[in-house]
């Protein structure tokens, strides 16, 4: 079986990989922890959201339908592909440029499953809306009622002395790689153009994943045309990013002669190494200015115990992302552990921007 069981190896089923190959814990009772109902500690800062393709895509690639939404409330679980689908035929369905889509036939097998009605993707106003209800701070984390109305993800706010623009690199109509559509983009550049402080950009694709140019209607705006863009405004310092899952610092432009902007990937918390980062913005005397990146691990400690609080869940995942046998080369993986974590320079470290006024 390819799939871990941590309680341990059903009855009459031999042992799973993840037990038998890469050694994986038997840890009882973990699936009842995990769904035991907990009070989320929350933030004492401001933050705000930024809508990425796992937010609005199934599985982050397939835009969700009538099809998908009935596979949702069903009351099964596909286990392997159709006999009419190759694995081939089923990734280049299933891609990072759209269209993409499952495959569907009637003999593929599967187990049952409890059939829930209330399953269903949440579209674009409702993630906005959401965001209205929480009771952290700023109201929204950067959404208003008009981002519910006209279902728009992208925002603009002033935070200190910098302007924050919120880009929705997700496209729409399919494919987990990023791209802008045409009115976001000249939304983005009036506001750059307008704008009397620096600028940070932040979105869930960095500038590298902007190629899904696939688009049924209208014309989806990728790297080159960003970057062009970009390039033309000097007050534009800075641009967060994740959707690549690590730790990355590169410079956009041309370093030599000052023409550019830093952008910075972060590592998820789903895997390896499963850490956040603080940025700080300083601008000195001379006008330089300072970019302090500080990588921070979560709260879980090194052992996990009994896995039965949320901080020793917390822990047993990071023991678990450490140990991620997909991402082995023997199975064929090109991201090992140590590319999610990137070198000492994409960790803590300072930036540094000469003087641009």
């Amino acid at each position: 079986m390819k799939y871990w069981h941590p309680h341990g190896t059903p009855p009459g089923k031999e042992d799973d990989q993840a037990r038998s190959l890469y050694g994986y814990p038997i840890v009882p009772g973990l699936l009842d922890s995990c769904r035991t109902p907990f009070r989320a500690t929350g933030l004492n800062v401001p933050w705000y959201a930024v809508h990425g393709n796992h937010d609005a895509l199934l599985q982050g690639t397939v835009t969700p339908n009538p099809g998908t939404q009935a596979a949702m409330v069903a009351d099964k679980r596909y286990e392997a592909l159709p006999s009419t689908m190759t694995l081939e035929e089923t990734l280049a369905a299933f891609n990072e440029i759209g269209p993409a889509d499952y495959p569907t036939s009637s003999d593929a097998p599967f187990v049952t499953v409890t059939p829930d009605a209330l399953r269903r993707a949440v579209d674009r106003g409702e993630f906005a809306q959401l965001h209205l209800q929480s009771p952290g701070l700023p109201h929204g984390h950067g959404f208003t009622t008009n981002n519910v109305i006209d279902q728009k993800m992208y925002y603009a706010s002033d935070v200190g002395s910098v302007r924050l623009l919120v880009i929705d690199s997700v496209n729409h109509f399919g494919g987990w790689q990023g791209s802008l559509d045409e009115d976001q983009f000249i939304w983005l550049e009036n506001q750059i153009a307008n704008s009397e402080k620096y600028v940070v950009l932040a979105s869930h694709h960095p500038l590298t994943t902007m190629f899904n140019d696939y688009s049924p209607a209208g014309r989806r705006v990728c790297l080159e045309e960003i970057q062009t863009m970009l390039l033309k405004y000097p007050k534009v310092i800075l641009w967060l990013a994740g959707h690549e899952h690590r730790h990355h610092v590169e410079w956009i432009g041309n370093q030599s002669t000052n023409q550019g902007l830093w952008q910075v990937e972060t590592a998820s918390h789903i895997d390896w190494p499963q850490q956040s980062r603080t940025v700080e913005i300083v601008e000195d005397s001379s006008g330089d200015i300072y970019i302090g990146l500080t990588v921070v691990d979560h709260a879980g400690e090194a052992g996990y115990a009994n896995a039965k609080t949320p901080l020793e869940i917390a822990s047993l995942s990071r023991v678990l992302s450490a140990n991620a046998w997909q991402k082995r080369p023997a199975a064929g993986s090109e991201n090992v552990d140590t590319w999610a974590q990137g070198t000492s320079e994409d960790r803590n470290i300072v930036l540094r921007i000469a003087q641009r006024k």
